[in-house]
C-alpha cells in the first residue's frame, strides 16, 4: 500500500486549529495553516490538515502526538 500523495493544497481560512492533549495532559491549539486534498491506494481520496513549525517545516496535523480532532473557533471565541 502506498503513502497518501497529495492532490492539491489550499490554504486554510482563520480559526481552523488542531485540538489535542500534550504529554502533560494539558489542551493544546495548533493552527492548521493549509488543507490537503490526499489520495491513497485505491484512489481514496480525504482532506487532511497541514500545520507549519519553525522554518520551513511543514507536517500533518493527525501527526501531531495527542491530536484529537479538528476544531474552529471564530475570532474571540473559545475552544
Amino acid at each position: 500500500m502506498r503513502e497518501e500523495e497529495i492532490i492539491q493544497i489550499v490554504p486554510a481560512q482563520w480559526g481552523w486549529y488542531a485540538y489535542g492533549h500534550d504529554e502533560q495532559g494539558g489542551e493544546f491549539l495548533s493552527p492548521v495553516a493549509c488543507w490537503a486534498l490526499v489520495e491513497s491506494s485505491g484512489s481514496v481520496r480525504r482532506v487532511v490538515g497541514l500545520t507549519a513549525h519553525g522554518v520551513g517545516a511543514v507536517e500533518r496535523v493527525e501527526g501531531l502526538p495527542g491530536f484529537a480532532e479538528y476544531r474552529y473557533v471564530p475570532e474571540g471565541g473559545a475552544a
